[in-house]
């Protein structure tokens, strides 16, 4: 088993989230935790760290100030560090992505590349701001966070994942972009979690045991092996058409139909949304 070099960087301070390429599917998997830490305590065991991002365009139709749709497709993104800013940057970039508009006639797909380097700016925006209002008790790496923008590039045509990470240089703050190597059995573990994983997928690897990447983070929480790890698995996947998170299916507990859950949350408390399930095609852990 190949593992790619762990990004990591001081002050994240929570997370562990692993994207890698399954060959079978031929699809990327992304797997992250569900624990959102609050200083040394846990906020919540039900946070996203895994999101969709929705590219649309339109196109102007000319002389009439119309715009119509003309394509949508969608990535994934992962992010350890600042659940602050990062899900303030996803916000404000998914927001943008949703709203891409071209003169009549450009037909050009939108590429990986170019929506990760929106995420890089948007990060920025919201790092260097938040960074600037800290106290002075306060770690200057307080609303870093890294992230991960990955799926199928039309572009390209194939599949393409680029990491966007902070870091400080002469006292100011500097947001790279860099792309990952995309493999069989090649790991990218990010967050506070990240040594611990590689070193326990290793020793699972050594064991002969299950090399799929959820069965390694699956034993991390089961053993609680770090505090700041915790609560549930959340998976998202990307094929050629697209990203979409998955439900998870458990079974257990004496009951008689098995559970469906996003975030560790049980959708059969929302009922039905006007007449639909919640929830297909569902992944699980059993």
């Amino acid at each position: 088993m190949q593992v790619s070099r762990w990004y990591f960087f001081k002050g994240t301070r929570m997370t562990i989230a692993v994207l890698w390429f399954d060959e079978k599917s031929n699809q990327l998997c992304c797997a992250a935790d569900t624990r959102i830490s609050r200083g040394i305590s846990a906020a919540t065991d039900n946070g996203p760290k895994i999101l969709p991002v929705t590219v649309a365009c339109f196109e102007e139709v000319s002389g009439r100030r119309i715009w119509l749709p003309t394509q949508a497709q969608s990535f994934g993104f992962a992010f350890s560090g600042s659940s602050l800013s990062a899900m303030s940057a996803y916000a404000l970039a998914t927001a943008c992505t949703q709203n891409l508009n071209a003169a009549p006639g450009h037909k050009r797909p939108v590429s990986l590349a170019a929506v990760a380097g929106l995420f890089r700016t948007v990060a920025q925006h919201y790092i260097v701001d938040m960074s600037s209002r800290t106290g002075r008790c306060e770690p200057q790496n307080s609303f870093f966070f890294k992230a991960m923008v990955f799926g199928f590039c039309r572009v390209s045509r194939g599949f393409k994942a680029f990491v966007i990470e902070p870091s400080m240089a002469g006292g100011a703050c500097q947001i790279g972009m860099d792309e990952l190597p995309i493999a069989a059995d090649l790991l990218h573990p990010m967050g506070s979690g990240a040594e611990d994983f590689t070193k326990l997928h290793a020793s699972r690897d050594r064991r002969g045991e299950d090399p799929d990447p959820v069965r390694t983070l699956e034993e991390m929480l089961t053993n609680e092996i770090r505090h700041d790890v915790g609560g549930s698995i959340q998976v998202g996947v990307c094929g050629q058409n697209g990203f979409r998170v998955l439900p998870v299916l458990t079974f257990g507990n004496g009951v008689a139909q098995p559970t469906v859950s996003f975030l560790g949350w049980d959708v059969a408390a929302a009922g039905d949304v006007d007449g639909y399930e919640i929830g297909y095609n569902a992944i699980s852990f059993d």
